[in-house]
């Protein structure tokens, strides 16, 4: 017997028959349409109709059903759409969806009337070198930028650090890589371990690696490269946008441009120096700085827009879209120069050369670098390369010192928060510094400078007391006699030609009674600061080296100013010192030293029975006081006092500046008995 064979799906065994016969054509035939059907086929079609009559019935409900279930589902979406929608103030935002372009709130593509276009992609390329110490906040400065961070691609090359910087870089990008489109670390060797500090090798080196970073821009296909140097501290969150949009968009701003920007850099302020900052105003044909009629009226925002400039540096966005600029370079130099082996004068003549130009905008505030190193301000033991990182990291404390004043407390340079730790290991344990007692005298009424002093004091490592100081504000003619307070005879104020103000009254009772304190409680030697001076770069190395050589040179002082206001141009160095002076007559107490024989002296004078204005009391003690008449009503005045010089501590305001207050010379003035 042969095998069975089955029969094809969806066909009988007639139809089979049929199909293989060479006499009979097919069924379907056309010829064949009216013949009658076999008695199987007819049953077969039988039972076909009631099946699928049965099973129309079935698929009717069960699209009934899907209709109801839809019905039920849009209607709870909706609902639950709606209370979402009424719940939050706005709609949650994809940080990796595309943003809308020139806004200061980003929202997603897709919603009526807003532009889906990406913002253009940014490299950003960063030479870091033992920067541990300001890392945490040069980063912090990247974090906050209002801008797409995954169009960002961040390079770092570190080499030749002797400080932690590999380890803080490594630290922040773990903590946000996910954010950012790309981060890279390299780390380069101890190529210049023994050369020596800014060699002809060093700004070789420096210049290579600055090339190295704008090649990887260009090969990314990046369309805008940011080179910025690793100390400098970005505080508007808007910069890496406006220079952009400064870039692409230029005849915005001024109609004398009309075409894309090849390179744009911010002003950045510097708080060590009225002079210094990121942008030359002139150079000469040799690649050397020269003087502008411009300079200042542009770093002092005397005028405000887009100025074209010869040189700029620390922070720099190159337009890599323009033609022009595939003709910027670092390394090599230019076919025929012959200026010094400078990496940013290299790149600026390059720019020349090229007719490449670059711009500089003043328009907003931006944020802030430090002050470059002076080679003699170096100290300490160790290599050169130890003794510049000291100086730089002095620097960058009085930066965030200066910020503060600046912007009257109402921004700080910041650190970011994956390197917070970082940033409160690299400031100094709090100490007295060798006194008994530090106090800063601070009216209750002013929390803003009791703020900024406590801020300072931590930055710097300074124990210091809080003391309330007597408020003028608060002073009656009453309490003044119940003290037993009295002007001194013929007292009148030097400058105004007044009595006493109740403010001066109050700032003299303040001293007073730390003098009187410090006697009771035995202190050999204290420091007081009044609550509006700003520090010195290296306030606490500095104060050493002035506590030491009075000490070795002029051990019997008694009082040593810190800060006050010379009203003498004839004063002479204390012989054998290059810290100290012999001071005249002085205003101000901002700050002073002062021994216990010193305190009983000012205090033996009963000096609350003929007051006068406490930094006019000090200069007569030391008889340093013009007024002769003034001299004759106390003896003996033979307070030993020297002076800082240069002083260590300055005012944070003076007379006719913003933000001045004075909170003696607001006050009432005592009334004639």
């Amino acid at each position: 017997m042969g095998k069975a064979h089955k029969h094809p799906p969806g066909k009988t065994a007639s139809s089979t028959k049929l199909e293989n016969s060479n006499n009979t054509k097919p069924v379907n035939s056309p010829n064949n349409t009216h013949k009658s059907q076999p008695k199987n086929i007819q049953k077969v079609s039988s039972s076909t109709k009631d099946l699928i009559k049965h099973m129309s019935m079935k698929a009717v409900l069960f699209l009934i059903l899907c209709m109801a279930i839809r019905v039920i589902y849009t209607h709870s979406y909706e609902a639950a759409l709606e209370h979402k929608q009424t719940k939050a103030q706005k709609p949650e935002v994809d940080t990796e969806a595309p943003m809308r372009v020139h806004d200061d709130n980003p929202t997603l593509c897709g919603q009526a009337g807003y532009t889906v276009v990406l913002p253009p992609t940014v490299f950003i390329g960063v030479l870091v070198r033992n920067k541990a110490h300001v890392l945490p906040y040069f980063l912090h400065g990247l974090e906050i930028q209002d801008y797409l961070t995954k169009r960002i691609q961040l390079l770092f090359l570190a080499d030749n650090s002797i400080d932690d910087s590999v380890n803080v870089l490594s630290q922040w990008i773990d903590s946000v890589r996910e954010r950012y489109h790309l981060v890279n670390l390299e780390i380069g060797g101890d190529y210049l371990a023994h050369s020596k500090m800014w060699s002809t090798e060093h700004y070789e080196h420096v210049a290579l690696l600055r090339q190295r970073l704008l090649n990887a821009a260009r090969k990314s296909w990046a369309d805008f490269y940011l080179t910025i140097d690793a100390d400098v501290i970005l505080m508007n969150p808007d910069t890496l946008k406006h220079l952009i949009e400064s870039a692409q968009n230029p005849g915005k701003i001024s109609s004398e441009f009309s075409d894309p920007l090849p390179a744009i850099s911010p002003l950045m302020n510097c708080t060590s120096s009225e002079f210094y900052s990121n942008f030359w105003g002139a150079m000469t044909e040799t690649g050397y700085y020269a003087r502008s009629d411009t300079y200042f009226d542009i770093q002092r925002r005397s005028v405000i827009g887009l100025f074209e400039v010869p040189m700029v540096h620390s922070i720099i966005l190159v337009n890599l879209r323009h033609k022009l600029s595939e003709n910027l370079r670092y390394y090599p130099p230019p076919f025929g120069y012959k200026g010094p082996l400078d990496d940013l004068i290299i790149f600026a003549r390059s720019a020349q050369l090229s007719h490449v130009p670059f711009y500089l905008d003043n328009r907003e505030f931006y944020g802030y670098l430090p002050a470059p190193v002076d080679e003699s301000d170096v100290f300490g033991p160790g290599s050169p390369t130890e003794q510049w990182l000291r100086r730089e990291v002095e620097l960058f404390v009085h930066l965030r010192l200066e910020v503060l004043i600046d912007q009257e407390n109402s921004m700080r340079v910041l650190p970011s928060e994956a390197l917070k730790d970082v940033a409160e290991n690299y400031l100094p344990p709090r100490s007295k510094l060798g006194f008994d007692e530090v106090y800063y005298i601070n009216l209750l009424r002013r929390k803003d400078r009791r703020d900024k002093m406590e801020y300072f004091l931590d930055q710097l490592g300074i124990d210091a007391r809080h003391v309330a100081a007597v408020d003028g504000m608060l002073l009656t003619s009453e309490n003044i006699t119940k003290l037993g307070i009295k002007q001194l005879p013929g007292y009148a104020d030097p400058y105004h030609k007044r009595a006493l103000k109740f403010g001066e009254i109050g700032c003299f009772l303040s001293h007073y009674r730390l003098w009187r304190e410090m006697e009771d409680r035995g202190y050999e030697r204290i420091m007081i600061l009044e609550d509006d001076v700003r520090f010195a770069p290296g306030f606490v190395r500095n104060l050493a080296g002035v506590l030491s050589e009075a000490d070795t040179i002029k051990p019997d002082w008694e009082l040593i100013y810190i800060g006050r206001k010379r009203m003498s141009k004839h004063e002479k160095r204390v012989p054998g010192t290059s810290k100290l002076a012999f001071p005249d007559y002085t205003y101000w107490t901002l700050g002073y030293l002062l021994k216990r024989s010193g305190a009983r002296k000012l205090l033996a004078q009963d000096p609350l029975r003929r007051m006068v204005a406490v930094d006019e009391y000090l200069p007569i003690m030391f008889d340093r006081h013009p007024q002769k008449a003034w001299l004759e009503q106390f003896k003996p005045r033979n307070l030993v006092a020297l002076s800082a010089e240069p002083l260590l501590v300055e005012p944070q305001r003076y007379t006719g500046e913003k933000h001045y207050v004075s909170d003696t010379e607001d006050s009432e003035v005592l009334p004639d008995k």
